[in-house]
């Protein structure tokens, strides 16, 4: 237990009138010193006991997140101790990549012996394991004359894990995957309804029209809009002008790009579609620079595709100098003939516009999904909105699918709206 220099004052007012009154003979001053005497005193014997015995337990919740999410952490301090502790403050150690956007992680109280403190505080997920340390506890004596620090050993959860394919709980909930076969203008099995025909004699009964032959007597046969596999490429905008932040210890646009990107991936190889990526903007092993994978099913194809995408998100300012136009047009060169390209952006400016337009020309269909992290609560950021959103319409008027994935948005919503079931370019190689 460390003496504080709380009674400083106190010791120096105690001298001053104990001087002044022997000086000059005053008693009054002499007795009048006595009163700062025992404050100080009591400051001094009153330490606490050395023997401070503290339990913590953190839970964080939920424990395993995509990039963005905001994650609640909450502290339980107990004193299991025989003592009352008249003055306890504490501080848990955040791991230094988070930031806190809510509340505090530091709280103090009086605790009896049995009692708890609870700090509560909800930091933002970037991707990464992030590890807390100990908390630290600070305990006061009755008189606040000394002081005891303690590090604190901490059971239940000591990390946070950010993963590009961790769900988040909207997606979860959401019992069917977004996206299923490709639409074609071809009548056969399917589920959504296309059109009816006479029936014929090997057609199977659940395709029947029980209805119409119970009105007219009359056997006709359902079509149903068919839907094939396709190749998609997956295209995440990873240029520095892409790695903005919404705020402060929030994730980059690029890890929240690379986030949509890992689902659609993951949703679009479950469904039987070949899929794959291409990271701009960052130093590749391709003679243009490009991070590319080609088109392609499988379990191996996932996990190559998931390394990429990661890559994007780990690119940083001494990286060699890209042309990601050089890049945007290798993807078209690459990409096979009828593939939709799917651009992940923040269309913070001309960029991917140009390159919408320039893969319209090769008679791609295209998709853009575009996360926002700009500030709208100041002039300049509503000014970048006007801006963003002007470049939105651009991309729609040059024939691709532009879809704006606002913070409050599921992302299991947006991948609904980019990958509609009405795009029939998606299959044909026209424009969506």
């Amino acid at each position: 237990m460390n003496p504080t220099a709380r009674w400083t004052a106190g010791l120096a007012a105690a001298a001053v009138l104990a001087t002044v009154g022997a000086a000059a003979g005053y008693a009054s001053l002499l007795l009048a010193a006595v009163v700062p005497l025992l404050y100080l005193a009591y400051g001094v014997l009153s330490t606490a006991d050395a023997d401070v015995t503290l339990r913590a337990n953190r839970v964080v919740e939920p424990a395993t997140v995509p990039p963005g999410q905001t994650v609640s952490v909450t502290l339980t301090v107990e004193n299991v101790g025989a003592n009352p502790l008249p003055d306890v403050r504490v501080v848990d150690t955040v791991p230094e990549a988070l930031g806190v956007i809510d509340d505090s992680p530091r709280a103090g109280t009086a605790l009896e012996p049995g009692d708890t403190l609870q700090v509560e505080y909800g930091v933002v997920a970037k991707r990464g394991d992030h590890r807390f340390g100990r908390p630290h506890a600070r305990v006061r004596s009755f008189g606040a004359g000394a002081a005891a620090d303690r590090t604190v050993a901490a059971a239940g959860d000591d990390r946070l894990r950010c993963r590009l394919d961790a769900s988040a709980p909207p997606i979860e909930q959401e019992g069917d995957r977004f996206a299923g076969g490709m639409p074609t203008d071809s009548p056969g099995q399917g589920l959504e309804f296309h059109s009816t025909r006479p029936y014929q004699r090997d057609d199977p009964a659940s395709r029947i029209d029980w209805r119409h032959y119970a009105k007219r007597d009359e056997l006709t046969t359902v079509n149903y809009r068919e839907r094939h596999a396709s190749s998609v490429v997956l295209v995440v905008d990873a240029r520095p002008a892409s790695r903005v932040v919404a705020g402060p210890a929030r994730p980059t646009a690029v890890e929240l790009a690379a986030y949509a990107a890992t689902h659609a991936l993951e949703d679009l190889l479950g469904t039987g579609h070949e899929v794959g990526v291409a990271v701009v903007g960052a130093d590749g092993p391709d003679a243009a620079g490009l991070h590319w994978l080609a088109p392609g099913p499988g379990h191996d194809r996932r996990a190559r595709a998931r390394d990429l995408l990661a890559a994007a998100t780990e690119t940083t300012a001494d990286e060699p100098e890209v042309d990601p136009e050089t890049q945007a047009s290798r993807v078209a060169t690459l990409a096979p003939p009828r593939a939709q390209l799917v651009l992940f952006s923040p269309l913070l400016d001309g960029w991917p516009v140009e390159t919408v337009e320039a893969w319209g020309v090769r008679d791609y269909s295209r998709v853009v999904l575009s996360p926002d992290v700009l500030t709208h609560n100041t002039a300049t950021g509503q000014f970048e909105t006007v801006r963003r959103h002007t470049r939105l319409v651009n991309c729609q008027a040059a024939g691709a699918r532009a879809v704006d994935w606002s913070r409050a948005t599921p992302l299991y919503v947006v991948l609904e709206a980019a990958f509609a079931a009405d795009a029939r370019g998606a299959l044909t190689g026209g424009s969506s």
